[in-house]
């Protein structure tokens, strides 16, 4: 039961980071120079890089507690189908009636992976 609050803990941490990187792309105030690459960030894009080491040290875990036939497929639809809806709520994007869709249908097969298990 804990690998699953930490599969939740997992998923919620890797969608939020790739969204905080969206919205911390625009309005950069920190600076930062190495060699000749130049980057800027923003507290949001810093606040998002925490969020996905965090889910990056969680999935190390999981991988080593959880069958990967298992967790990989559950992972990569439950952070996209995550994705999906949370730039809908905060970046106020639309979801198309195709997504709506995919979502519906990458949902229904994540209900059918875990059903045995």
């Amino acid at each position: 039961m804990v690998l699953v609050g930490l599969f939740a803990l997992y998923v919620l941490l890797a969608s939020s980071g790739l969204v905080l990187f969206k919205l911390g792309s625009g309005n950069a105030t920190m600076h930062l120079k190495l060699f000749s690459l130049s980057f800027n960030f923003s507290w949001k894009t810093i606040f998002g890089i925490m969020c996905y080491g965090c889910s990056f040290l969680l999935w190390l875990y999981i991988v080593s507690n959880m069958n990967l036939t298992l967790a990989m497929p559950l992972s990569v639809a439950l952070v996209n189908t995550l994705v999906i809806l949370e730039s809908c709520l905060l970046l106020k994007e639309k979801i198309l009636p195709m997504q709506g869709i995919g979502i519906f249908i990458v949902l229904v097969g994540v209900i059918m992976i875990t059903w045995r298990n």
